[in-house]
């Protein structure tokens, strides 16, 4: 390894760990020797699995073995349960341990059931769940419906999908009897994309006949949803997000959910030589093409580290979104302001190139010229 090569130890399987390898790869051909540490034998997008319930798409993995051949990195399957940023050196969850020159860490979230007695979407996993009720529905016995965002951590993006698909999926088939009603703490639909993107969501809502209701979810007990603040509503059925937790790493500082701290440039706080991407840190906004974004800075970091003529960028986050609206797609494409104020623009045509819901620099455009999906995930149809 010549003077100026460094071990880079980059953890995780999602958008952030596989848009920093691709993007070293990139910036600094032959120049690291990076370790690509998960636990996963594929990188899922989980934004497609939304259409699973509905018979439509199909799921999207691949093969991690291929993606880092590609980036000329080493794939290990294991995960990192400590740091000792001292020695520059972790233990993984197999008792091994690496040291590092610098330490990447796109673990993502843990995800948890927020709602008591409500039924949780995870994706495709889930699928069936919801397919069910579409199917009692469809039989004649109609049930009404919540779909909810719940408080704390987590991307409302897929509640707002599954209820417009499902209005059109029982428009279709000339089903009107079965209310829909999608709650949220949010003041207005999708309000952190801007007034723009807000407006066109909520007359999307009112056009499929789904009520919004600002509210902060607690329990369903029986046919009564709770509230925050003591106010029921009545619904048969609730499907919920999960709530996106931390996933804590000894000998790391992390806020008291679990996520690590990390400044505009991904470096952790305190912390020599350790970065975190995505979920995993305490950055408000738990979206792929985000977490990207903040790898292609670390990347950068890393990259001028090694002597590349690359001046590093601090995050400037601009959300890229697809929204799968019953039948309609839209795209939202917002940016924030110095006082973090969004402004948002919405199309019915692509905003970027290729358009694809997590908009990686590296990673959209590898995915849709290079890399081949796994032929273990059968089509959803």
């Amino acid at each position: 390894m010549s003077e100026q090569q460094l071990r880079v130890i980059v953890a995780g399987g999602g958008p952030a760990a596989i848009e920093t390898i691709l993007a070293l790869h990139d910036l600094a051909p032959n120049t690291f020797e990076v370790d690509l540490l998960t636990p996963g034998a594929d990188l899922v997008l989980r934004p497609y699995e939304v259409l699973a319930p509905f018979h439509e798409g199909r799921g999207r993995r691949y093969p991690l073995a291929q993606i880092a051949e590609d980036a000329n990195a080493r794939l290990v399957h294991d995960r990192v349960e400590s740091v000792d940023a001292e020695a520059r050196r972790i233990v993984t969850h197999a008792g091994a341990e690496y040291p590092y020159d610098a330490l990447v860490l796109a673990v993502g979230a843990q995800r948890v059931h927020p709602i008591r007695g409500a039924l949780p979407f995870r994706g495709s996993t889930d699928a069936n769940v919801l397919r069910a009720l579409l199917m009692q529905a469809h039989s004649g016995r109609h049930r009404r419906m919540a779909f909810i965002v719940p408080g704390g951590s987590t991307w409302p993006m897929p509640m707002y999908e599954l209820a417009l698909h499902t209005a059109a999926w029982l428009e279709e088939r000339g089903i009107h009897s079965v209310p829909l009603t999608l709650v949220s703490p949010e003041p207005k639909p999708l309000a952190g994309f801007g007034p723009a993107a807000s407006a066109e969501v909520a007359g999307l809502l009112d056009a499929h006949g789904v009520a919004f209701v600002h509210g902060h979810a607690t329990q369903l007990r029986g046919d009564r949803l709770t509230l925050v603040g003591g106010d029921e509503l009545e619904f048969d059925h609730a499907i919920t997000l999960p709530r996106l937790m931390g996933s804590q790493i000894a000998g790391l500082p992390a806020d008291r959910d679990g996520f690590l701290p990390v400044d505009k440039f991904g470096r952790i706080t305190g912390i020599d030589s350790v970065f975190a991407a995505g979920d995993a840190t305490t950055f408000p906004i738990k979206q792929g093409g985000l977490a990207t974004q903040q790898a292609d800075g670390i990347a950068e970091q890393l990259a001028a580290r090694a002597g590349m003529t690359v001046e590093p960028q601090p995050f400037a986050p601009v959300l890229r979104a697809i929204m799968f609206a019953g039948r309609e797609t839209r795209y939202l494409l917002t940016s924030f302001d110095e006082d973090g104020e969004p402004c948002s623009t919405v199309s019915t045509e692509p905003l970027w190139t290729p358009p694809s819901k997590i908009a990686g620099r590296y990673l959209a455009p590898y995915l849709a010229t290079t890399a081949t999906e796994s032929s273990g995930v059968p089509a959803l149809h």
